[in-house]
């Protein structure tokens, strides 16, 4: 039961950090990056990293790693914004760290939905998985163009340095 409602909290975090990481992507698209967002999207990112490493497990599940991978890529993102304030190469730095944490947090959802949803699916287990394999497939070259759209998007804007609080 405890596990139950503790995976449910880790959805919902993860669910309001996809939320406010969309935000704060298109925000990146748009040149105008809003502070307070960035903050709480960098906080709850890592606050449900660790919710999710905190899970029992007796074998390093996919879920872990991308906690852990989601753990580093946040202290590459911070490090940028407030030891180098995003100027220069930082800011790129800032981009892509934002969407590749945005990135793993998607795919913790879809698999955490998989693995709530397949037992009520009418699929056979080989149909489950390649299905799950083109949902993560499809995400990841969305998430590829995006991360290379937020780049080219700076490098053509020419500024540096934070553009809003």
């Amino acid at each position: 039961m405890i596990e139950i409602v503790f995976t449910f909290v880790y959805f919902l975090c993860d669910l309001f950090a996809i939320g406010l990481g969309a935000k704060v992507l298109f925000w990146l698209l748009s040149g105008e990056l809003l502070e307070n967002a960035a903050v709480h999207f960098l906080r709850l990112v890592l606050a449900t990293s660790i919710i999710g490493l905190l899970f029992p497990s007796h074998h390093l599940p996919y879920t872990h790693g991308i906690s852990m991978l989601s753990v580093y890529v946040s202290g590459a993102s911070i490090l940028a914004w407030r030891k180098f304030h995003l100027t220069g190469i930082w800011y790129r730095i800032f981009s892509l760290s934002t969407t590749v944490i945005l990135y793993l947090s998607v795919l913790v959802a879809i698999a955490q939905f998989h693995g709530a949803s397949s037992p009520f699916l009418a699929l056979a287990q080989a149909q489950s998985m390649s299905v799950f394999a083109l949902i993560q497939y499809i995400v990841m070259v969305s998430f590829a163009i995006l991360a290379i759209l937020v780049l080219r998007d700076r490098a053509k804007s020419g500024h540096s340095g934070r553009e809003s609080r």
